[in-house]
């Protein structure tokens, strides 16, 4: 059987994967060649992390700017794929790709619904924007920051559960482990709440995590831009 994997690309400006070496790397190790996989180019969640940081643009600027960037990762793991003999099995999408289906969008509301729904979960949430918004956020309108923050850990462990649980492709791969102080919503669900997952689903929870390269990063904010870029 093959393995599935769900391989989400953040649009950080440390991330290997706007290196040709690192987006190598990544179809090397885990041979995607061999293997079915999703590759979603979270241009959503770029977008929503740049308002949570203050630097604003109009709404809809915000957001075809952060696909314009993504367009150029696409590219690059395209060209990559068709290198490495890897494009059959596997898909290369935006964010939207996925999140405006029709079942994206009926997962994602009763998902939303649970963790909202449970005060413990609702609130474990509140904390973990709130950290990240005060390390982050220029704090110059700190309830929008707030608000965006929310969105993006709800959309980040949406598309997550959704890909894993429901889609079926098991294995996530993360670029690295989550930096210390660093808020993992996701890791919260599934260690402390997996019942929320299973309800959701309609099924045990199956998700295992994986990761490129082992060690973490400092913060995003004390970090160069990737010296590679496409």
């Amino acid at each position: 059987m093959r393995q599935r994997y769900f391989i989400p690309v953040c649009l950080y400006p440390h991330t290997k994967y706007r290196t040709t070496a690192g987006v190598t790397a990544l179809f090397s190790r885990f041979q995607l060649d061999r293997s079915e996989y999703l590759i979603v180019i979270a241009d959503r969640l770029l977008a929503l992390d740049t308002l949570v940081t203050g630097r604003y643009w109009s709404l809809e600027t915000v957001f075809a700017k952060a696909r314009r960037e993504a367009t150029q990762i696409y590219k690059l793991f395209r060209r990559i794929s068709h290198k490495m003999h890897a494009q059959e099995l596997g898909r290369i999408v935006y964010w939207d790709d996925v999140g405006e289906t029709a079942e994206f969008k009926q997962f994602e509301k009763l998902l939303r619904e649970k963790v909202l729904g449970d005060q413990q979960l609702s609130d474990a949430l509140e904390e973990l924007a709130d950290r990240r918004v005060k390390r982050f956020g220029l704090r110059s309108s700190p309830e929008k920051e707030l608000g965006y923050e929310r969105e993006y850990l709800l959309s980040e462990v949406c598309m997550s559960v959704f890909c894993t649980e429901i889609l079926g492709y098991r294995q996530e791969i993360w670029e690295r482990p989550v930096a210390p102080g660093v808020p993992d919503p996701i890791r919260l669900l599934y260690n402390e709440h997996p019942q929320a997952v299973a309800w959701a689903a309609g099924q045990p929870t199956r998700r295992v995590l994986k990761f490129l390269y082992e060690e973490c990063l400092e913060p995003i904010s004390k970090l160069p831009p990737a010296v590679d870029p496409i």
